[in-house]
């Protein structure tokens, strides 16, 4: 391992990368090179730095923290991701594992843990918040949604559906047509291998999807 870890610090929430940095840069083994605000921002400061690490949010306008993690991972030497949200839903876990990323743990951890998750990762090895595991334990064997296969705009329509907000509404937040609207169910249905609204929504609440302070994840 590098005895000096160069990191790259991806969320929305400017005062969340302050917090982050200076909890890390307590650390000499650690060098923050840059911060990004969104998805865009980070591809760009990934190619112009070539981070170790990159601690990756999942809420993000424009491109969220799967496309993120999707695009990077097919690099041909990807940096080491940790993801650190607020999300514990095991469909947000499973997806992010799925995808490749090293480590998933929660805002709510230690700052001496989440530094040891970065030297974890940075020497490609495994790392889970103990409420990560958990969650993964008691859904061992859970279906998956596939939602890294669900588009930016996709996953804003799913997030509004689960709102209960009809198609003229879901339009004008969105701004776009009714016609589009409809054009975006029949793909998520298609995705989520579903026929209604009313399945969507049993199904989101099955798997724990979009239930409490969900992603604003439209572009």
């Amino acid at each position: 391992m590098k005895k000096n870890i160069s990191i790259l610090l991806v969320d929305d929430h400017t005062m969340m990368r302050e917090g982050t940095r200076r909890l890390l840069e307590e650390d000499p083994r650690f060098s923050v090179v840059g911060e990004a605000g969104d998805g865009t921002q980070a591809l760009a400061l990934c190619q112009q730095y070539m981070p170790d690490v990159v601690i990756l949010d999942i809420s993000m306008k424009g491109m969220n923290g799967f496309s993120v993690a999707r695009s990077l991972l097919a690099h041909e030497k990807p940096p080491a991701i940790l993801v650190l949200t607020a999300y514990e839903q095991i469909t947000y876990i499973q997806t992010m594992l799925k995808l490749g990323v090293k480590g998933y743990w929660l805002k709510s951890a230690r700052s001496s843990d989440i530094r040891q998750a970065v030297l974890d990762v940075a020497d490609n090895k495994r790392t889970l918040d103990p409420e990560v595991r958990e969650v993964l334990e008691k859904y061992e064997g859970h279906a998956l949604i596939q939602v890294e296969r669900l588009t930016n705009r996709e996953f804003a329509v799913l997030r509004l559906i689960i709102q209960g907000t009809r198609n003229s509404e879901i339009a004008q937040r969105l701004a776009i047509s009714i016609k589009t609207v409809e054009a975006y169910l029949t793909s998520l249905y298609g995705k989520l291998g579903v026929q209604s609204r009313a399945e969507v929504i049993a199904l989101a609440q099955k798997q724990g999807l979009l239930l409490e302070d969900e992603p604003n994840i439209a572009t």
